[in-house]
Formats: structure tokens, C-alpha cells, sequence
């Protein structure tokens, strides 16, 4: 699938201009497959996209060209190996942080602990090439929204993303509520376990309690384009080097020759537990 739309300056008003009549060829390993057509679908952003039938297989390039009234723009990625999820464990303890209170049958105040998840995914990461990946958690029932505070914090490979110097401005936590980019820099060839800790659910309500753990294999370029969009938001959420003017904003990555964007390409696994399994025994 593919949208292609006109950029504009950042303080312009209105909408993005969405080019409906461009001609898109799209080509697999190098041959020429077929015309990409304008498919109108009110569910994407300016009403339509261009689509093809092909599904893409492990190990295939894809490139894209795109000639419009305002010119040609290509990107080629090729479709990543999946990576399985081989086991998903988690735990949780309580802490008591002094947040939260209520009044007992008895009208005696009583402190209510903040519950503390801790999800450990194992995979196994390839040896002979750079891997690269993107970890989600999330709710299988819409909005999706119906996940406590995600925090990374406690992962090598998500702690080196995080320069030394801008770690004294902000906190401890490392947030990504949408999932999180990694690469197999310190874990090259390993059975690796993820930790990831989730606080501030609602744990009393079972459709809340369903979680989906998705391990994408992505692209370099996906991975470079995933991480300055979640620095982006680093930066914006907290008290960083940039917000005092020290550094250069965050550049958005792109893999767009001639023009601006990103061609995405990831294979994922799912693996779908419930924290009512460990919950139920919790008063």
C-alpha cells in the first residue's frame, strides 16, 4: 500500500494535499509487476491509497516509483525474516508508594499499592547479520488504549539509546506506549529475554486484562525511521539537551529518494496472554 501526498511548511494551515492521480509501478526482485491503482477507502488518510494484490514474501525487494505533476520520488526495501517469540512470562509485585488511598468497612484508611507488571519475552536473534526490531504491548480490544504505564528502563537494549548527558535532565523512565525500537547490538546471536514493566492499569476489570506482545523484525531504514519519531517524543516529554537550545532538533528519517517519507516493510509474531492468570489471587 502506498499514500503519497504533497508536503507542506510546518506552520501552513489546512491539510496535506493528497495526490490521487499519480502513475505508481511497483517491481519485486528487480522485474516490473504491475501498475499500482487509486483505491477509494474512507478508513485512510484523504480517502484512498494505492494498493496492489501482491504479498510480499521473506527475502523479497520491493521498490516503489511514483511520477507526479509535482515529480518522481522511489523508495525499495526488502521484506525482513520473521523472528519467532519463543516464551512470555510475567509477575507482579506491590508497591507501596503512598499514592493511593481508600477507607476500609471498618472507616479505617488504608493505603492502595501501586501493582507493578514485569513481562519477560524470549526470542532468539540471528548471528550472522544486524537485526533490528520494534517490541509493542497492547490490548487486543479497541482503542487499545487499556494498558497501564509502559516503562523500558530496565533493558540494555533500550537504556543505550539514551545518552548519558540527557539522562540528567530528564527521569529514570524510558517511555514508548505505542512499543519501542531496539537492535541487536549488545545481544547479537543470543536467546534473548526483554524485561518490560507496565504500572497504572486497571487490573480489576477482565477485558483489560488481555495483552498482546508483538515482536516486529524490521528494516534498518524502519528502524531509523521508528527511533527519531520516538526521540521526537523523548524530547517533547521531557527536559532534554535540545529544549535549552544545546543541540539540533531531531531529524526525522526518511528512505524517500526525492521526496520525504518512509517505506516500511516488517514481519511480526504474536503471542497473546492474559494478567488475570497471575492476578487473580490479588485483593
Amino acid at each position: 500500500m502506498l499514500s503519497i501526498s504533497r508536503t507542506k511548511f510546518f506552520a501552513d494551515t489546512g491539510s496535506y494535499e493528497v495526490v490521487r492521480d499519480a502513475s505508481v509501478s511497483l517491481s519485486v526482485n528487480g522485474a516490473f509487476l504491475e501498475q499500482m491503482q487509486w483505491t477509494e477507502d474512507e478508513s485512510f488518510y484523504g480517502g484512498g491509497i494505492y494498493i496492489s494484490g501482491y504479498k510480499p514474501q521473506t527475502g523479497d525487494l520491493i521498490r516503489i516509483e511514483a511520477t507526479t505533476t509535482y515529480g518522481e520520488a522511489w523508495a525499495e526495501e526488502t521484506i525482513p525474516q520473521k523472528v519467532r517469540i519463543e516464551d512470555v512470562t510475567f509477575s507482579y509485585k506491590k508497591i507501596y508508594d503512598h499514592k493511593g488511598y481508600t477507607i476500609d468497612e471498618n472507616g479505617e484508611l488504608i493505603e492502595i499499592p501501586t501493582i507493578e507488571i514485569t513481562y519477560r519475552i524470549t526470542f532468539a536473534d540471528k548471528a550472522e547479520t544486524t537485526d533490528y526490531y520494534f517490541i509493542r504491548i497492547d490490548n487486543p480490544e479497541p482503542p487499545f488504549e487499556n494498558v497501564g504505564n509502559l516503562d523500558y528502563s530496565s533493558d540494555p537494549v533500550f537504556v543505550e539509546q539514551i545518552s548519558v548527558v540527557d539522562g540528567l535532565f530528564g527521569g529514570k523512565t524510558i517511555q514508548g506506549q505505542g512499543g519501542r525500537s531496539f537492535t541487536d547490538h549488545l545481544i547479537n546471536g543470543q536467546h534473548y529475554t526483554l524485561v518490560v514493566k507496565e504500572t497504572g492499569g486497571n487490573y480489576d476489570y477482565a477485558p483489560f486484562l488481555e495483552r498482546r506482545i508483538i515482536l516486529y523484525a524490521v528494516t534498518e531504514s524502519y528502524y531509523h525511521y521508528l527511533t527519531s519519531m520516538q526521540t521526537s517524543t523523548d524530547a517533547a516529554n521531557s527536559a532534554n539537551l535540545s529544549t535549552f537550545g544545546f543541540t539540533e532538533p531531531v531529524r526525522i528519517f526518511t528512505n524517500i529518494h526525492g521526496g520525504t517519507g518512509i517505506m516500511a516493510t516488517s514481519r511480526h509474531d504474536i503471542v497473546s496472554v492474559n494478567l488475570g492468570d497471575i492476578l487473580k489471587d490479588n485483593e
